[in-house]
């Protein structure tokens, strides 16, 4: 697994994991170090997911007013493009200050939202307030996301000093919850009561040969439809926070995953077939596999 660390006023930095012995910082040549002015900005909150579906990891985090929440596409081959603008997060997210944050499919289609626990710095911007309510961005599936924070309910709508967020299905019904902490409060929960038709599955891997908790597992689902989703075991999420280490997938209209392919960090590899959706799997890993080339 590589790192990529979002820096407050700072270049970011993107350390490449090479063979698991070392890292060399690769921020710059990847076109991650800067927005696309060749400036530095308050990162805070980050995740790196696959947020487009292509099998490449991609990056979002958070900033403040006017620099508005990156993401940055990976194009392969160490590369990343800024694909802020287009996306309609930029315009979307320029008025807004960021914490932490979570890619994370909310409605179970298969495609991963946006979720970010929002405030300003402590001290007041002119007449800006520094309590902010918290956001989401629906992805549309074809590159654009949408803030539909104010459908989200009459709680979503009350600013506060958020800062922490972790993401993770509280009761076991396929919808993933959000809990959220509060400067100098009690933390908040959002229990996802999305009205959807969509199926789901949670994978709770188990490590043998590998960690016990599957940490760094590489997962590929194929809904019969043929759409492919990737993700992988990690519980890194946003700012100061710590997520379920259980894989989500949001299956659509498909009541099962046709194949589930996993690469543990220990190199086996291991793949199911028609697995039945709508509850939790556990998955142990095997004593042998087909060897990771």
């Amino acid at each position: 697994m590589d790192i990529f660390v979002a820096n407050d006023n700072s270049p970011n930095m993107l350390f490449h994991n090479i063979g698991g012995k070392r890292f060399e910082e690769v921020a710059v040549p990847s076109w991650v170090a800067y927005n696309p002015s060749g400036k530095t900005v308050s990162g805070m909150g980050a995740d790196f997911r696959d947020v487009n579906n292509d099998g490449r990891p991609d990056i979002w985090f958070t900033a403040l007013p006017t620099e508005m929440f990156s993401l940055f596409l990976n194009r392969g081959h160490g590369a990343f493009e800024d694909a802020t603008a287009r996306s309609g997060l930029g315009w979307q997210t320029q008025n807004m200050s960021g914490w932490s944050n979570a890619m994370v499919d909310l409605d179970n289609d298969g495609w991963k939202d946006l979720f970010v626990a929002r405030s300003n710095v402590l001290d007041p911007i002119g007449a800006r307030s520094y309590k902010e309510p918290n956001a989401v961005f629906k992805n549309m599936g074809n590159g654009k996301f949408q803030d539909v924070s104010s459908s989200a309910g009459d709680a979503f709508q009350v600013p506060a000093l958020y800062r922490g967020a972790v993401v993770g299905d509280l009761d076991n019904d396929g919808r993933m919850d959000v809990v959220v902490s509060v400067l100098n409060g009690p933390a908040k929960l959002f229990h996802n009561i999305i009205n959807t038709r969509n199926h789901w599955i949670l994978l709770q891997l188990r490590g043998t040969k590998s960690n016990r908790m599957g940490i760094g597992a590489q997962i590929k689902l194929t809904t019969p439809d043929g759409m492919q989703q990737f993700n992988q075991v990690t519980t890194s999420v946003g700012y100061a926070s710590s997520s379920d280490n259980r894989v989500h997938f949001g299956l659509g209209a498909s009541p099962i995953a046709k194949q589930i392919d996993i690469t543990w960090p220990s190199g086996i590899r291991q793949t199911l077939h028609n697995v039945p959706g709508d509850r939790v799997v556990a998955i142990q890993e095997p004593a042998s596999g087909q060897p990771k080339k």
